[in-house]
């Protein structure tokens, strides 16, 4: 299955992958993104413009609660962005170009890793992506004025699945509470450090207070889908436009299938 993951083969599989669907298909999607920028695993800015920019003419940007709130029926792609880990980039780049689109986002922050002046630097050992920093609490506010969702990943970017119950209990009440005291509204949104998650982990985010958490599973929303386990697409930085737009509307969706398969294997 390892093969599969390679971009050629995403490729060759996609051009013979069934679609039953068309752009305008009612397809609710939201997407992961980490970085956008100089960063040797951020998606460049032109690529990012050009993808938010399809968007906007093949679909509907809306916010993640409204995607996961609106029952009302479209014959539109609807799409929710998400970023994950809170990296300044969404501040400096990110945020204008939605701006300019009339579009908005969510991002999951690492508490422990926003500082209060000034910003921290990654740390890949620990899982960050590399040479990147972190927001501020005041770029954090910033996005939350302007319209983003702010949600949480913890406090550290940790596999929540290999924690005690009590260090798992305290990264999610820890990282919420902080952010509801930062920015004086309640939090909502959580996402699973490296879309791992068990049973009790869902368990333990839904006593704690949160209406949804986000995985890494690839496959659109649907009205059967579980509330704590929501599924999102992965955007890469090697990806062209054209595998960003087969993504969208469907041709990728085997990726999905092969994710439940190797779960069993």
């Amino acid at each position: 299955m390892s093969c599969v993951n390679s971009i050629h083969w995403k490729r060759k599989i996609a051009k013979f992958y069934p679609v039953f669907s068309k752009k305008n298909n009612p397809r609710k999607i939201i997407l992961i993104y980490h970085s956008v920028g100089n960063g040797p695993w951020a998606i460049s800015e032109e690529n990012f413009k050009k993808q938010i920019q399809w968007l906007k003419k093949n679909a509907e940007i809306i916010s993640l609660t409204e995607l996961l709130t609106n029952t009302t029926k479209k014959n539109i792609i609807r799409v929710a962005l998400t970023f994950d880990d809170g990296y300044s980039c969404l501040h400096d780049i990110v945020l204008p170009i939605l701006q300019a689109e009339n579009a908005t986002a969510t991002v999951y922050i690492n508490t422990g890793w926003i500082g209060e002046k000034e910003r921290k630097l990654s740390r890949p050992d620990l899982g960050h992506y590399p040479s990147e920093s972190f927001l501020t609490w005041d770029e954090v506010k910033t996005l939350d004025t302007s319209g983003w969702e702010i949600g949480s990943h913890g406090v550290d970017h940790i596999d929540l699945t290999k924690y005690p119950d009590d260090n798992v209990q305290s990264e999610l009440v820890r990282s919420k509470t902080t952010i509801e005291e930062k920015l004086q509204k309640k939090c909502a949104h959580f996402a699973y450090t490296f879309g791992k998650y068990s049973r009790k982990v869902q368990r333990y985010v839904a006593q704690t207070g949160y209406h949804y958490a986000a995985a890494a599973h690839h496959a659109v929303l649907s009205k059967n889908n579980n509330h704590f386990a929501l599924p999102r697409l992965n955007i890469q930085n090697d990806y062209t436009l054209e595998d960003f737009e087969n993504i969208i509307i469907g041709k990728w969706d085997f990726l999905g299938i092969i994710q439940r398969i190797k779960r069993y294997i």
